[in-house]
């Protein structure tokens, strides 16, 4: 999978600060569920309303995960791993789906803690009048 085109981009695209700061905000634990809740909500039932484009690119470790590991949209999903994009994931599938993610997120982040890490919040950068 690390080497199809879009999933290689993943595989090495630097992370964003933003995805950076959640994942170490969040810790594996609470990433993980977070993972589930992603799962369910963007791609656990067939026939999304924006079917193709319900995964960012950036900004969140889940959303260069599920790219990563072609649990971005249901036709990834079919096309990888084998699962009938017109029936609802069975929670055996959502769990594999989840696996999956947090290998991708033990890939790219090895000393993730377990437990939330207090981050500043990043400043937006202010841009003055011309």
């Amino acid at each position: 999978m690390k080497k199809e085109l879009i999933r290689h981009e993943f595989w090495h695209r630097p992370l964003d600060q933003y995805a950076i700061n959640h994942a170490l905000r969040k810790g594996s634990i609470l990433l993980k569920a977070a993972a589930k809740i992603r799962i369910q909500g963007s791609v656990a039932k067939p026939g999304h309303p924006r079917e193709g484009r319900q995964t960012p690119f950036s900004g969140n470790i889940l959303y260069y995960a599920q790219h990563s590991v072609a649990a971005c949209c249901r036709k990834c999903i079919e096309y990888w791993h084998g699962i009938d994009s017109t029936k609802q994931l069975s929670d055996p599938e959502q769990n594999y789906l989840v696996d999956l993610i947090m290998k991708y997120v033990e890939d790219r982040m090895p000393d993730l803690a377990e437990h939330p890490i207090k981050v500043p919040p990043l400043k937006k950068i202010q841009t003055e009048a011309p």
